[in-house]
């Protein structure tokens, strides 16, 4: 699933959809910003708040 507006989604092979946005921020009081391999994410227990920078 790809959608190419703003904010889009972005589903891997598992099927786990992401966020995708120029601005990355936490959602929630258990959001957590890490950099992996040079990219910014957000990774949370909601999966909602799951975000890429990009």
């Amino acid at each position: 699933m790809r959608t190419l507006v703003a904010g889009f989604t972005l589903q891997s092979k598992k099927g786990i959809t992401m966020k995708v946005r120029a601005s990355v921020k936490k959602m929630c009081d258990k959001c957590k910003v890490i950099h992996r391999r040079g990219v910014v994410r957000v990774i949370c227990e909601n999966a909602k708040h799951k975000q890429r920078q990009g």
